[in-house]
């Protein structure tokens, strides 16, 4: 039997984005929310960027080529590309609609 999704608010540069998901994965969507927050404040703080859209967009080219590179990034073994990209592209819709 499906669970049904849940709303989980996540925090990225001090907004508070609510995504919905099943309640499996928000333990994931939580990390994956915290990594790329971490990411966005260290472009933040190294350079001049002050766009948050533009932020995001770098901080997703570089979580991508860190995949590409095959760098780990500390996700779970059965989490593949595509999966993940799925969830980068709904929290920088999240981030766009707010």
């Amino acid at each position: 039997m499906s669970q049904r999704n849940h709303p989980v608010t996540v925090r990225v540069m001090e907004k508070d984005y609510r995504i919905v998901c099943p309640p499996e994965e928000q333990g994931m969507l939580l990390r994956t929310a915290e990594y790329l927050n971490d990411e966005m404040a260290e472009i933040r703080k190294t350079s001049k960027v002050l766009s948050t859209e533009r932020i995001a967009v770098l901080a997703a080219l570089n979580i991508t080529r860190q995949l590409l590179e095959g760098r780990e990034l500390e996700l779970p073994e059965d989490l593949d590309n595509g999966e993940l990209a799925g969830r980068i592209d709904r929290l920088l819709e999240a981030m766009e609609q707010h």
